[in-house]
């Protein structure tokens, strides 16, 4: 009973959750103000409670992303049909010949419009006519002699198939034949079908394409009876001489879904497509595909998706056609990294056929990478076999080593291309995640992979693909293999709405199948969370269901309307709903962090609304509260890189204004799982999340004389940004390398193309960079008062104001402002670290090294790399960047590593070096600091404190708890705390040593 009760409570409160849920929608875009078709379409979703689908495009408004529309566009459909077949039923005769070599138009039939075909085109099609109606009337002893090459492929032309043979398949015989099966061979297609089957899958046949020839004019359903003992499964054209009547291709679009691919050409249909098809196969399949079984969507995730049901990424595609373009692309599982590759592939072959040549391999199927025996090497060896079988390489292979390899395969690409200065080469290597594990930090193949593009000019060039660690991976390798490109790489997530809707809704027209109207494409949109495999399993059950439905209306004919009705049926469906939740789950996976953060915001979500938002400090805190393991090391630009990848993969709404992250939309808190599983996850979050730490995180670019830069890969990332404009403080100390800043960024962004660093001297320099710019420009305006610390006290202040009010005044120009401060500016510290006044500044604290980033760093340049030597390194600097530099010095001077760390240990014998170091830190910079660290020193000494325990012991020397915790944050940003375990700190012994030896 309480358990009934409880449900009445729940159904008799969902009505008013619903409303205050419309309420909230409708404030946002109250909010918004826009267009009054826009604003109709969103409430109508409201009114007939569609909540997801009206959150969605509200969305969409808020981020500044077009809404999808629906383009009527030509239909050849209902141009071709019942019109056509009604109006020539006795098919092709000579007089339609004669009408179509003069140019003219039928009497009765205005779509037979031939009077725009060129004399030659007229010709032509007037020829392929006069065969094809030679061809039907063959008499039945003579069908076994029909010249298929003269009189079937003209035909074939006129449909958009160019074919250079034909080949008989069925057994020659004497008796009486009704129909002839036949084999067009080296199929060349001229246009994009609207079906894979009629499409790419011919040309995965090696270009052949299976013809089947009915005389007779025999009713529809002998016709399926002859296509069905074809047993190939491969796509079936068949030749019917004659017209089929209205009825007939009712018939034969109702019972077909049952066969393999087919695709019917009759007399009316080819008598059209000489009017209207221009021989491309793109007319042709919109015209008969509604007459047919065909599903050009795939039905589960691992299937192959034809290029022609590739939509969207035309930036991307763009980008990695371009010799100068990306060379990484990264994102989710399945949100269509390798279509892209292949997509791109076809289109680069296309430009040039015969001299532009792309390969592509899959790394991780090759089983070349991490944990792989294959050492990294062998990916030369399948580059070898790829190019032989591309005939891009030639001769013997030789017997030199695998060690050789790659000089032999990257001088027969040189050799290739310098025998005609037409050929270009596109390498695509696709899941390299594993392959740029192990070839971190040196990258040795990978600098030898993009060094094909500097050796050949630009004329060969390879692209990496992978999840997302890939793009992680390139940043590290910004020092070496990727150069320029290191801020380029080009995420793949969920498809533009736009994109997305074309994905749903070309395929069914082209199939017959219109939708009644945008709010239902909105719909399935949202549900998919435009992701674009998602729309391809969804699409394959509409279709299948729509076969179904086709079947049982009988004599009603094409085009077939998509109602609400059919969607709801797809949605219940309960393997899909499974997939798509699992689908999601999977983008969770790549890393256990993502997961944990896309719960906290479903809870939050489930609790208060999704239109609740979390800061960046309130969801760390979260997380790490959740997960203490996979947070508490993770600095916060780290943690802001992940928020910003989950946006990328479509999880989370981008937080443009400042104001926090939430998930992306209702059908993203519906896929992560009810608030019961929501929890469940989090509470055991820190028994079930693994932490896959990789030297990407912490790992610094290299400086041109070998130091390492005082910037984290993600903190560099995070101060340029991406195209929008932004104002980031950095706040460091001598110590941490707070004057190699300028020279880092410059180092860093100098070598990205549309990058521009101007000049930084006086203010009103400063103040006219802020606002000036070409378009398309991207800028770096650095103000560095770390350099100048005789600046006024309130410059700093000044200069991120008015980098947040001064913005370029040419369109397209995007500028990110870098304010360099140290603790002479303590009074912009403070705001920006306590958060006590509103600004859209964030700022970014250089942090000491960690074993990793040492690590990284020690391998990278060859010095201190063993494993005792990297302790005992870490151990004498405590990974202060300043320390570090003089080590990597001292190693120059001496030549040995050993001496070098022998002269290290001076540091804690040395008082002058000691004040020296101290200084740098800047613990005593200021006289409150400087008491609140040896607040800390007496208390503590070598033991670990909690935050609480140490504000409480700096209160109690300075008698204001506010105050103690302002000290005790910024001693924390000096770098002066350590962080261990269990969020517990402790003061970094180097230090304290050295303050010690002062006292």
């Amino acid at each position: 009973m309480d358990v009934r009760r409880a449900l009445d409570t729940v159904r008799d409160s969902l009505p008013e959750f619903r409303k205050q849920a419309a309420d909230r929608i409708r404030a946002r875009l109250d909010a918004l103000g826009p267009g009054e078709e826009l604003r109709a379409q969103v409430l109508r979703h409201l009114d007939t409670g569609g909540l997801a689908t009206a959150a969605d495009l509200v969305y969409f408004l808020e981020i500044g992303e077009e809404v999808p529309e629906i383009d009527a566009g030509e239909s050849h459909l209902t141009d071709f049909f019942p019109t056509v077949p009604d109006g020539l039923p006795k098919g092709i005769d000579q007089a339609l010949v004669d009408l179509v070599r003069s140019g003219g138009m039928h009497p009765e039939i205005s779509v037979l419009d031939y009077s725009a075909l060129s004399t030659d085109e007229a010709a032509l099609a007037a020829d392929a006519l006069q065969e094809w109606r030679a061809l039907g009337v063959t008499e039945p002893k003579d069908r076994l002699e029909v010249s298929a090459r003269r009189q079937l492929l003209p035909a074939l032309k006129l449909l958009g198939y160019d074919a250079k043979s034909a080949k008989p398949l069925d057994e020659r015989s004497h008796r009486r034949r009704e129909y002839r099966l036949f084999e067009a061979t080296e199929v060349e297609i001229n246009g994009r079908a609207k079906a894979p089957a009629f499409g790419s899958q011919i040309r995965e046949q090696g270009g052949t394409l299976r013809v089947l020839l009915v005389w007779g004019r025999p009713p529809a359903k002998v016709v399926m009876s002859l296509a069905e003992s074809d047993t190939s499964g491969t796509s079936l054209l068949v030749a019917y001489f004659g017209t089929l009547s209205r009825g007939a291709r009712i018939e034969l679009a109702a019972g077909s879904s049952r066969l393999q691919p087919m695709l019917v050409v009759d007399d009316a249909a080819l008598a059209y497509l000489a009017a209207r098809g221009n021989r491309q196969v793109s007319t042709a399949t919109q015209t008969l595909l509604p007459f047919s079984g065909v599903n050009p969507y795939i039905r589960e995730k691992c299937g192959r998706i034809g290029g022609e049901m590739f939509y969207g990424r035309d930036a991307e595609r763009k980008s990695v056609l371009d010799p100068l373009g990306t060379q990484v692309i990264f994102g989710g599982r399945g949100l269509g990294k390798s279509a892209l590759l292949s997509d791109a592939g076809e289109r680069f072959e296309g430009q040039r056929p015969g001299y532009q040549l792309a390969v592509y391999v899959n790394v991780d199927q090759e089983n070349i990478g991490k944990g792989s025996s294959l050492g990294l090497e062998a990916l030369w060896s399948v580059l070898d076999r790829e190019l032989r079988k591309a005939e891009v390489l030639v001769g013997q292979q030789g017997r030199k080593s695998v060690k050789d390899i790659s000089e032999r395969v990257r001088a027969g690409i040189g050799a290739w291309l310098d025998g005609d200065s037409r050929r270009r080469l596109l390498i695509l290597l696709d899941e390299c995640d594993q392959f740029f594990e192990a070839d971190a930090p040196r990258f040795d193949q990978t600098k030898k992979l993009k060094g094909l593009g500097t050796d050949t000019k630009d004329r060969a060039k390879v692209v990496f693909a992978g999840l997302h660690s890939v793009q992680r991976f390139t940043k590290l390798a910004s020092n070496g293999p990727f150069s320029h490109l290191a801020q380029t790489p080009k995420v793949i997530g969920p498809l533009a709405p736009q994109s997305a809707a074309e994905l749903l809704v070309d395929p069914m027209r082209a199939l017959g199948f219109e939708f009644q109207d945008m709010d239902l494409v909105n719909r399935v949109l949202g549900y998919c969370s435009y992701q674009p495999f998602l729309l391809q399993m969804f699409g394959h059950r509409l279709v299948e269901l729509m076969h179904r439905k086709r079947m049982r209306r009988g004599t009603e004919g094409p085009p077939y309307a998509v109602e609400i009705g059919d969607i709801e049926v797809v949605e219940s469906d309960t393997g899909l709903r499974d997939s798509i939740s699992a689908a999601f789950k999977d983008t969770l996976s790549l890393d256990h962090r993502y997961d944990v953060i896309a719960n906290v915001l479903a809870y939050h979500a489930r609790q208060r609304g999704l239109e609740v938002r979390l800061s960046d400090a309130e969801l760390r805190d979260e997380c790490e509260t959740f997960w203490p393991k996979g947070f508490d090391q993770l600095d916060t630009e780290g943690f802001r890189a992940y928020l910003s990848e989950m946006v990328g993969l479509g999880v989370l709404a981008p937080n443009h204004d400042g104001q926090g992250w939430h998930l992306r939309g209702p059908n993203a808190l519906r896929m992560i799982g009810t608030s019961h599983e929501v929890e469940a996850r989090l509470l055991r979050a820190a028994q079930d999340c693994q932490l896959q730490e990789s030297i990407v995180q912490e790992s610094r670019p290299d400086l041109p004389d070998g130091r390492s830069g005082p910037l984290t890969i993600t903190q560099l990332d995070y101060l340029l940004g991406g195209r929008s404009n932004q104002t980031r403080v950095v706040l460091g100390t001598t110590a941490t390398g707070v004057r190699d800043v300028g020279d880092t960024l410059r180092t860093f962004a100098g070598r990205i193309p549309d990058w521009t660093l101007p000049p930084v001297g006086k203010p009103s320099a400063y103040r006219q960079e802020l606002t000036g710019g070409r378009p398309r420009e991207r800028r770096v305006v650095i103000s560095d008062f770390a350099r100048y610390p005789d600046a006024r006290p309130e410059a700093p202040r000044q200069a991120v104001d008015q980098a947040e009010t001064m913005l370029p005044t040419t369109s397209g120009v995007t500028r990110a402002v870098v304010v360099v401060t140290d603790p002479n500016q303590l009074g912009l510290w403070r705001p920006l670290l306590t958060g006590t006044e509103p600004t859209s500044a964030a700022p970014v604290v250089l942090r000491r090294h960690d074993r990793g980033s040492l690590r990284g760093w020690a391998q990278r340049v060859e010095e201190f790399h063993t494993e005792d030597r990297l302790d005992r390194l870490h151990e004498l600097t405590g990974g202060w960047p300043v320390l570090v530099d003089r080590a990597h010095r001292l190693h120059g001077e001496l030549s040995d590593p050993d001496a070098a760390l022998h002269s290290l240990a001076g540091l804690r014998r040395d008082r002058v070096a000691a004040r020296s170091f101290v200084e740098a830190t800047g613990v005593f910079a200021d006289p409150v600091l400087a008491t609140g660290y040896r607040a800390l020193d007496e208390e503590f000494k070598e033991t670990l404190f909690d935050l609480e325990s140490a504000v409480a012991a700096v209160a109690f020397r300075i008698e204001d708890e506010d105050e103690a915790r302002w000290v005790v944050t910024c001693l924390d940003a000096l770098q002066v705390l350590g962080r261990e375990q269990n969020h517990l700190l402790r003061l970094e012994p180097l230090l304290r040593e050295c303050v010690a030896l002062l006292d």
